[in-house]
């Protein structure tokens, strides 16, 4: 029987009083790493004896391993002729993309329905921190046109914008305290390889993304209507970008 852990799970496994992870979860965090940092890339064939001479383990946790890692979409074995690493068709990636949309959208209208005021401040943090990065403002409180921000130039590169973009919809899904749709969100950046997908953040693409990543920033404090247009404009153009 394969048992499915969350990536999170097995990442943290030493901490917060859990105990310290099988070798068949080590296997699994580590190859999940060379997937997500390029060291396995996208179409790449290796095998269950080259990872395990690699990660200098025996063949049955990296077997145990790969087989997680293959329900989770990442890789697909092939008997007798080793592991492929997937590409991501675009099908697959819209997929994914409207998943995380679809919990985001859900999250922040029950919380209109009830924490109007806690958006508000979230919408003017998040401003605020997204303005740190030097990426101009509409505004939380929606006061203007606020487009005179929006050609600032960024103090941060591509990750960092990435990086804040992951958080700012991890926040936002959170809103709903929901382990489940946490751990769904978590598996589906992963197979996105969203933190190497920056190209929104690169010419043709840079002020668009900016503008829109301001505008759903200042959505989420107004009301739900604002915010389900700007979520989907942002879904628009990750999906045009993706790779």
């Amino acid at each position: 029987m394969i048992i499915i852990l969350d990536s999170r799970s097995i990442r943290e496994g030493g901490e917060s009083g859990m105990a310290r992870p099988t070798l068949r979860q080590q296997a699994y965090g580590q190859i999940l790493a060379k997937i997500e940092s390029g060291d396995l890339p996208k179409g790449a064939v290796t095998s269950e004896v080259h990872l395990a001479r690699e990660l200098d383990m025996s063949r049955t946790p990296v077997r145990a391993a790969l087989q997680q890692l293959e329900l989770e979409g990442f890789v697909r074995i092939a008997s007798k002729h080793g592991v492929l690493v997937l590409d991501s068709s675009s099908q697959r990636i819209g997929d994914l993309l409207e998943v995380v949309a679809s919990m985001a959208l859900f999250s922040v209208g029950s919380a209109h329905v009830s924490r109007e005021r806690g958006l508000k401040e979230l919408s003017r943090e998040l401003a605020e921190r997204f303005q740190a990065l030097g990426g101009g403002a509409y505004g939380a409180s929606g006061g203007g046109s606020g487009h005179e921000d929006a050609t600032h130039s960024f103090n941060a590169g591509p990750g960092d914008l990435i990086a804040f973009e992951h958080e700012l919809l991890g926040r936002l899904i959170s809103l709903n305290n929901n382990a489940e749709m946490a751990n769904t969100y978590r598996n589906a950046t992963s197979r996105l390889y969203w933190s190497r997908n920056d190209r929104r953040w690169h010419a043709p693409y840079r002020l668009q993304a900016q503008e829109q990543v301001a505008e759903l920033i200042r959505a989420v404090g107004l009301n739900f209507e604002a915010y389900r247009l700007a979520l989907f404009d942002y879904l628009r153009l990750l999906k045009m970008t993706w790779q």
